[in-house]
Formats: structure tokens, C-alpha cells, sequence
């Protein structure tokens, strides 16, 4: 199996294509990294910027290269012993009329060859065996009014257009769209369209023979005049188009009809995505033939699986990702972990793609008692929220009346059409929220359930969640206890099966709920240190201990070495250096108080009233002050761009929010409220930047420390690094779409350059250079490239080797350290915490029985033996310590 020593993520769009991957490949293996970790390059909705959207898996996305390409490309990859870790997406894909499943399914309907591949339920009640299509901007009758529904005729056939979708026209609306446009000689016309009405449900290959015959009659010269004609005259005739539509297989509507009903399982609340049967085994052979095709020839040796929470049995689908990419196949999920979870057990991957990682690096740099304290100031100037578990509720069935009300129904009417509920006289809607409430109580994203009775760990979260909705709704008591008994075998078969089959379904949306309820919502809401508001970490905990830390590393060794150990990500709300500036205000309590208080005072002219509030209001204020401090530039100087990006972040974090705004009825007047305050509080000329800049360069030199110690923690802790794409520097991003932004390579090369060049000169000039360039982020890359290299090296070392916590001689919580040993050979590390205060200066390790007496400092040369370790000498000469082991 490929095991990579590091993995940098890339993030494919049409304007870093495989060529552009291919002119940075010498950089990357200068860097030390041995796998690409590689965003979807299956063909997606076309200008995709990201690749989740997918509409064909059995091409390449042509606006990042050619299959040809690819092969060269990763030849020269493997030239450089670099490996490919190729993400994919089973979950879903492109609710799109270029989606080439998705289009038979519009033009046939259930007759389609795919129209089993969908997560459609075709026997909803509203819907008629037709297909919900929420892609409106206005509702049906206004689109067709003010002419943005069309008819048309192109040589593929009869289209409803809409901007760029084009929806099918089924061949039972044919007879009535050339009516008059053929002279009865035509008749093979006529036998053309009765034969496709006879094979309806032909394979799509056949039917697309079949109708490619028809459209070549249609489409000569006279009669495809005539046709056109008829087209015009149907969409100057409002009534008859109108009739047109309504005799398709989907049914148009305005996109918020979907927060009400909806027979379609979309991805979280997202109309434009829409979810495949992947536990259908025809479904997954054809999705995943040409990505195994690439991996039988060698361009790929790894799989990322996408949102694995959304798949109906995901135990079994990766048993049979197993079976069909072989034990040799380095394979890892997307699974964000609540604090106290653990991966479930037996499934047959290496790990995840390391949310928790992140979560337990951001917790040990937080200061839990300055934490403490930030937390007295924010319930001081926001003290309706104090209790974030019972927000955390709130919002999750806030988000379900509001936006997945379509999907809670069809929950309910699968419990009530299986038979599950013997009481006949039970009230409906009772059932319905209690129903809810279990989910909204549900504490972890989902589980993993394939028989009943669950296990000992889902029972304790079975339980947990039928616990808050009693503690929430008293009154329901009597429907959460019939609601207990689905959990539980039946003896009659029947009904145990059914049983399965509605928990299995419910765990496909508990997770969405959980994800609309946490990461969109609360962490946009509840502001205390926002660091913490990020995917896989709980702003409810602030903070861990060095020994908590220790156990979950030497945890993560035995049972998750192959994960991946990630800090940023293309999903996190902020990038990993944005965090860590945030963090270290938790060493700043005090100071932060004080400032903040006189920014609200000083800004008070600036904010605007709208109606009764003031507007932004005092949670948005205090969250703005933090993001402005995580995001300001890096060299103090104050831009356009900056400001620009500020604003268009703090719009979509109030619309994320749901309080204030959203994105269903946005408040404008609110939001241009907040972007005036930006501006305001951004204007050179205003007394705001005279105290938060030197805050910021404060923040500043403490971050730098922090951010290596991130690094290290990565690259030398249980787990496989992964760079995401500019991490190598300064990384201080907001979130999506401003974390993908274009990467400056030509800056990260010179850099990369003038290091080599520093460090032949040997390591005093090289420290010397990196320190007067760390306001661009060289020590960061020069420690980054120097344990990439290490791990390179000694890669068994860090897959193998144990994990020992070591602590100074009179134990505090200013110094971790662990030794990571194999045999010989060991790496030691030393990293100081409270830096404010500098309280790690003079701390001495004592090295545990049975290690190396010997050591040099990878980042200084500087040579220690002995049982014990002066630390404190060593931080002064830099601020960080790792120290390989030496046999002389």
C-alpha cells in the first residue's frame, strides 16, 4: 500500500488546471511532499470552482486537462516519488441539465434507465411519479409571464430553457409540438415517435439511437422551419406553454417551495444537489468504473471519500470500495467527529481526512483560563447566550422547520407507510415533533447502524437524544417512548426489517440537520472565540489540557495512525493562522477587554438604526472585531482587497447566522448597515486602526511562534500531514469561496529559493534570513520544509513509532513535549505554551528510561545529551524545538 509521509491539497478549478499542477511539481517535491491530495476532477457542472458538483463520472472535467494529460502528469509526479489522493463523491451530484443521468431521468421520468440512481421518491404524494425541480428564482406562472421559461428546438430536440439549463421535453409532448408542421406523406415521423413511446423504457443507449433517427427527420431544412415557427407561436400563447409543462416528468417551482416539500434527497438543504442511491449496487459499479480505471493504471493510489455521512449504509460501501480497489488502496472518509467520539470500528479504511486533528491542536493552544474569562466578557455583551447546548437545539430544529420541512415529512409518512406505529390513535403531529426533537438531540453527526439493537455506543447516543427532546418537550413523552421502541428488534421479521430500514433513513438526515444546525448556523452565532467555531472543534470547549492532549495522540497512534492530520481545509470557517491569532487573545483577556469596550464606544457613531435595533448588533460587532484581527494582513498594510473581502465574509456570516439575515429573504438594509460599518471602521482616517494595528503586531509575533508549533504538531504527532494548498505560509483566509483563493507560487518559489540558498550558507545565516522575513510567513515555511523532509526520511518513524508524552522535571502547562521512537532512531519535540508571558524560558525536560542520550536540533544544529533537557536555552536560540536522535 502507498502510505504518504505528507499530502498537499490542491484545489482544481478552470484556472489551475493540471497544467498549472504540473509547473509546481519540482516546488512540492523541494518541499517534501509525497501525495497530492487532489479536489474532484470528475466532470462537474460546468465552471464549477470546486468539483463537488458532478455531472458524468466517467470523464475527466475537460476545463482541467484530458485523460492524456492526467497520465503524463502523473508520471511526472511519480518521477518525483510524489503519489496521487484523489477525492470522490458519492454522496451526490449537479441537480443540472448537463448532468448526463440526470437528464434521461427529466425526459423519461421513472422510466428512465437512471431513474434508480436518484434518491427520488416517486410515490410522493404531491408529485405524482414526477420529479420536484426547486430551480426557480420566481414561481412557474411568473417565470412563463416575464419570458425566462422558453420553449425551443435545437437539433438535440424540444428544450424548456432556462438561463443555461435546458430541461428535456418528453417525447409524449412531441405529437403535439410539430402538429401541422408535416403533411401526412410524413407519417415515419409519426412511427418514429410511436416507437419511442413503445420503448420507453429502453436502455438509454437505445432510446438515444432511436431518438437521434427522429430529431435528423426533424431537423431538415422546411420542416425545421415550420417547427420553429410552432415553437414562437407556443411561447407567445402563455396558456398552451404552460400546458407544455405541465406534461413533463418534473414539475418547476420557485426554489423555496423546497423548504416545505420536497421528493428529492438533496445534499444538506442545497436544491442544486441531488443525492444517488449508492447503496444500489448497479448505481455504485457505474460511479466508480472510471475512477477505478484510473487506479488500475496507476494515476491514483488513494481515495478521499466525500460527506461518507450521507450514504445510507456506509459500512458497506466501503466494503465494497474495498473489494473493488484491492488491499493495497490507501482509502479515508470525511467524518467530522463530535469531541468525545471515536471513529466507529471495523470499517476498512486507513482513517479520516482529520477534522479532530485540528480540533485538538486549536484546543492546546487556547488558553482555558484566559478562555474563561473571554467567555465572562461575551455573555457580559451577549448574555441571551450563555447556554450553547441548548443553542445548538434551537437552531437544528429552527433549520428543520425552516428549511428541511419536506424532508421531516417524508420521515414521518416512511414511519407511518411501514407500519411502525400500532397505535392508531396517536396524534400525527405530536409524532411529527417528537420526531424532530430526536434529531435535533441527536449529539453526533450520525451512526452507523446495520442491525438491531444497536450497539453499546449508539445506544448511549439513542438515549442522549431521546433524552434532551424529553428535557425539551415534556409534553411529548408518551410519542418519544413509541419513538424508543424503533431502536429495538420486533419479533415479527417484517417489521424488524422496516424498522432498520426507517433508522437507516433517519441517520441520512441527522447529519445535514446537525451540519445546518452547528457549522452554518451556531458557529456564525455564538461568538465567543471564534477560532473554535470551525468544523470538527465545539466553541462550547476552550481549551484542553497537555495530558488530554497526550492521551488523545497515543489513542490516535494505536487506532488511527493513517489519518490525516489537517489544519486547514477547503471546508474550515477560517485558515489555520487566522485561528491561532484568535487563540492567542485568550492570553490576552485583560487587554482585549479594554479594547473592545473602547472600539464599541468609538464606533457607536457608525452604526445605523434600523427600525428598533441598532445595527450591526453587538454579537455581530464582537464577532467582526475578532475576524478583523484573525484576517488583518500580514504586514499591517491596509488594502482595498482586504476590506473588500472583509465585507463580502461579514455578509455571508450574517446570512449563515439566520438572525439578522439569510439567504432565503435577505435583509439589505441590515446587511448594507454591517458593510458600512466595515468601511467605517477600515478607513485610515478613523481612530479604530490607531489601537487594533498594534494589537495585531503584538498578536503577530505570538502567532508566528504558535503557527510553527501547529506545523510541528502536524508533521510529528500520530498521523500523516496534510498541507493544504498555500499553508506553507501565512495562511489567513475566511471561509469558501475566499479559501480558494489563487495561490501565489511564484512568491512560495523565490522564498523557497532564497532558504536553499541561506541554508548553504549554514544554519545562523538561514535563521537570520527566516526571522527578518517572518512577517511573510519564512519561518513557517522553513520549519514546514525541514520537518517534510525529516518525515520524509523517517517515514516509519512516524508511522510506527510509540508515542511518549515527556514533562519538565517540575511539571506545569508552559511546555508539551513527546518523544516519537522506533528502535533506534527518535524525534523529540518541545513546544512552549502561555507564550505571553514567556513562562517556558527556563524549563527542563527529563527524558523518560530507555530513549537516546544524544540529539541535534533540526532547526539549529545545536547538539544536547543526557537524561535531561534544557529547553529553555534552546528556545532562546529558537522558538521551537525538534530534536532527532543521533547514534554519536
Amino acid at each position: 500500500m502507498f502510505i504518504p509521509s505528507s499530502t498537499y491539497r490542491i484545489q482544481f478549478n478552470p484556472r489551475f488546471n493540471f497544467h498549472h499542477l504540473a509547473g509546481i511539481i519540482d516546488y512540492l517535491d523541494d518541499l517534501g511532499i509525497t501525495a497530492i491530495y487532489a479536489s474532484p476532477i470528475l466532470r462537474p457542472a460546468k465552471g464549477s470552482e470546486h468539483g463537488y458538483d458532478g455531472i458524468d463520472p466517467s470523464a475527466i472535467n475537460p476545463e482541467l486537462g484530458t485523460l492524456e494529460e492526467l497520465e503524463v502528469l502523473s508520471g511526472l509526479l511519480q518521477q518525483k516519488g510524489i503519489g496521487w489522493i484523489q477525492d470522490i463523491v458519492p454522496n451526490h451530484q449537479a441537480f443540472d441539465t448537463s448532468n448526463v443521468w440526470l437528464r434521461d431521468v427529466l425526459e423519461r421520468g421513472i422510466n428512465s434507465t437512471y431513474a434508480g440512481y436518484f434518491d427520488i421518491d416517486w410515490d410522493h404524494p404531491v408529485y405524482g411519479q414526477k420529479l420536484m425541480t426547486p430551480l426557480l428564482g420566481e414561481g412557474l406562472m411568473e417565470c412563463v409571464e416575464n419570458g425566462s421559461l422558453l420553449l425551443e428546438f435545437t437539433s438535440k430536440g424540444f428544450f424548456i430553457s432556462y438561463y443555461t439549463n435546458r430541461f428535456p421535453v418528453n417525447i409524449e409532448s412531441y405529437p403535439i409540438l410539430i402538429s401541422g408542421c408535416f403533411d401526412d406523406e410524413y407519417n415515419y415521423v409519426n412511427a418514429a415517435i410511436s416507437a419511442l413511446l413503445n420503448n420507453i423504457t429502453t436502455s438509454v443507449d437505445h432510446w438515444s439511437t432511436m431518438k437521434d433517427d427522429l430529431l435528423k427527420q426533424l431537423a431538415e431544412g422546411l420542416h425545421k422551419e415550420k417547427i420553429i415557427e410552432k415553437v414562437n407561436d407556443i411561447n407567445h400563447d402563455k396558456t398552451m406553454l404552460m400546458d407544455i409543462l405541465k406534461r413533463q416528468y418534473y414539475v418547476l417551482c420557485h426554489y423555496a417551495e423546497s423548504h416545505t416539500q420536497i421528493n428529492y434527497r438533496r445534499f444538506f438543504n442545497v436544491n442544486g444537489l441531488i443525492c444517488l442511491r449508492m447503496e444500489e449496487e448497479k448505481v455504485f459499479d457505474e460511479y466508480h468504473r472510471f475512477t477505478h480505471s484510473l487506479y488500475e493504471r496507476g494515476y491514483i493510489q488513494g481515495l478521499r471519500i466525500d460527506h461518507i455521512d450521507g450514504l445510507k449504509r456506509p459500512a458497506e460501501y466501503i466494503d465494497r470500495l474495498r473489494r473493488l480497489f484491492g488491499p493495497d488502496c490507501y482509502i479515508i472518509v470525511e467524518k467530522i467527529l463530535d469531541t468525545k467520539e471515536e471513529l466507529p470500528a471495523g470499517l476498512d479504511i486507513q482513517g479520516t481526512s482529520g477534522y479532530e486533528f485540528l480540533s485538538y491542536a486549536n484546543q492546546l493552544i487556547t488558553d482555558n483560563k484566559g478562555a474563561l474569562e473571554l467567555l465572562k466578557i461575551y455573555n457580559d455583551y451577549v448574555p441571551e447566550y450563555k447556554d450553547y447546548e441548548a443553542m445548538v437545539f434551537d437552531n437544528k430544529l429552527s433549520n428543520l422547520q425552516s428549511y428541511l420541512n419536506g424532508d421531516w415529512d417524508n420521515l414521518l409518512r416512511m414511519l407511518l407507510s411501514l407500519n411502525l406505529i400500532e397505535d392508531q390513535e396517536i396524534k400525527i403531529s405530536n409524532l411529527k415533533m417528537a420526531l424532530g426533537a430526536f434529531m435535533a438531540g441527536y449529539p453526533v453527526y450520525r451512526s452507523y447502524i446495520d442491525k438491531l439493537p444497536v450497539g453499546p455506543a449508539d445506544e448511549e447516543k439513542i438515549t442522549a437524544a431521546l433524552a434532551t427532546a424529553l428535557n425539551r418537550f415534556p409534553d411529548l413523552h408518551y410519542e418519544i417512548s413509541v419513538l424508543r421502541q424503533l431502536f429495538q428488534p420486533h419479533p415479527d421479521q417484517v417489521k424488524a426489517n422496516n424498522r432498520l430500514l426507517f433508522v437507516q433513513r433517519l441517520m441520512q438526515f441527522t447529519g445535514p440537520l446537525a451540519a445546518k444546525g452547528i457549522e452554518d448556523t451556531t458557529f456564525y452565532r455564538y461568538n465567543a472565540l471564534i477560532s473554535h467555531n470551525e468544523v470538527g472543534d465545539q466553541p462550547c470547549v476552550l481549551g484542553i489540557t497537555i495530558k488530554e492532549f497526550h492521551r488523545k495522540m497515543i489513542r490516535r497512534q494505536k487506532d488511527n495512525p493513517l489519518s490525516l492530520n489537517c489544519t486547514s481545509t477547503h471546508d474550515t470557517k477560517r485558515g489555520e493562522d487566522n485561528r491561532v491569532r484568535i487563540n492567542i487573545i485568550s492570553e490576552l483577556a485583560e487587554e482585549w477587554k479594554i479594547l473592545v469596550a473602547q472600539w464599541q464606544q468609538e464606533n457607536e457613531p457608525f452604526r445605523r438604526q434600523i427600525g428598533n435595533i441598532r445595527a450591526p448588533i453587538v454579537n455581530d460587532e464582537y464577532f467582526l472585531y475578532q475576524t478583523i484581527v484573525g484576517g488583518f494582513p500580514e504586514d499591517l498594510v491596509l488594502k482595498k482587497e482586504f476590506v473588500q473581502r472583509t465585507k463580502t465574509f461579514f455578509k455571508k456570516a450574517l446570512r449563515e447566522s439566520k438572525l439578522m439575515s439569510d439567504y432565503v429573504d435577505p435583509n439589505l438594509a441590515y446587511e448594507q448597515a454591517a458593510e458600512s460599518f466595515v468601511e467605517c471602521l477600515l478607513n485610515p482616517d478613523h481612530s479604530f486602526l490607531s489601537t487594533l494595528v498594534p494589537f495585531v503586531e503584538k498578536i503577530i509575533r505570538y502567532a508566528n511562534t504558535y503557527s510553527m508549533m501547529q506545523v510541528i504538531m502536524k508533521v510529528t504527532a500520530p498521523g500523516i500531514p496534510d498541507i493544504y494548498q498555500s499553508c506553507e505560509l501565512w495562511e489567513l483566509s475566511y471561509v469558501d469561496p475566499d479559501n480558494r483563493r489563487p495561490v501565489d507560487y511564484i512568491l512560495r518559489r523565490k522564498l523557497l529559493n532564497e532558504l536553499k540558498q541561506y541554508e548553504a550558507e549554514g544554519r545562523p545565516s538561514l535563521l537570520a534570513w527566516a526571522e527578518e522575513n517572518y512577517r511573510v510567513g519564512a519561518q513557517k515555511l522553513m520549519v514546514t520544509r525541514e520537518l517534510l523532509q525529516l518525515r520524509k526520511r523517517k517515514n516509519k518513524l512516524f508511522l510506527e513509532g510509540n508515542y511518549y508524552p515527556v514533562y519538565p522535571a517540575v511539571e506545569n502547562n508552559e511546555v508539551i513535549s513527546y518523544i516519537r521512537q522506533s528502535g533506534d532512531e527518535a524525534v523529540l519535540v518541545a513546544l512552549p505554551l502561555g507564550i505571553v508571558t514567556n513562562a517556558a524560558k527556563h524549563e527542563v525536560l527529563e527524558l523518560p528510561a530507555g530513549v537516546p542520550q544524544k540529539w541535534e536540533n533540526v532547526f539549529t544544529g545545536e547538539r544536547v545529551a543526557g537524561d535531561f533537557v534544557d529547553v529553555g536555552r534552546l528556545f532562546g536560540s529558537f522558538p521551537v524545538v525538534v530534536l532527532e536522535s543521533k547514534s554519536s
